[in-house]
C-alpha cells in the first residue's frame, strides 16, 4: 500500500485525506505546518506528500526547497489557492507530480492516477 504525508490547513483536508485513501494511500501523518514536513519526511519516508504552499507558518515554497535538497526524488503533489504563474513555473522546476488549483480537488484523483501509471 503507497503511503502519504497531507500537508495542509485548509477546510479541504479532509477530503484531500478521503481521495488518497480512496487511491489505496495510507495516510502515515498530517501537518498544518511547514516545519514538521521535513521531520515527517525523515520519519515515514512516504510514497507521496500532498503539499498546500500557502501555509500559516511559512513559505511553502522553502518547504518544497528544502524537501528536495533532502530527497531529490520525492513524490510531490502540490494543492494551493495559489496561481500565479511564477508559482506555478517554480512549482515545475522543483519537479512536481501535478499543481492542482483549488478548489479543483477532482483533478487530485487524475494527479494521483498519473503517479499510478509512471510507477
Amino acid at each position: 500500500m503507497p503511503t502519504a504525508i497531507l500537508v495542509d490547513n485548509s477546510r479541504d483536508k479532509p477530503r484531500l485525506k478521503q481521495i488518497l485513501m480512496r487511491h489505496s494511500y495510507k495516510v502515515l501523518a498530517e501537518t498544518e505546518e511547514c516545519r514538521e514536513v521535513l521531520s515527517l519526511y525523515d520519519r515515514y519516508h512516504p510514497d507521496l506528500v500532498l503539499i498546500d504552499v500557502s501555509m500559516s507558518d511559512g513559505e511553502g515554497l522553502e518547504c518544497l526547497e528544502d524537501l528536495r535538497i533532502m530527497d531529490p526524488q520525492a513524490q510531490v503533489i502540490v494543492c494551493s489557492e495559489l496561481s500565479d504563474i511564477r508559482l506555478l513555473d517554480r512549482c515545475a522546476s522543483l519537479g512536481v507530480i501535478d499543481f492542482i488549483q483549488k478548489p479543483l480537488l477532482h483533478r487530485l484523483s487524475t494527479a494521483l492516477d498519473k503517479l499510478d501509471n509512471d510507477n
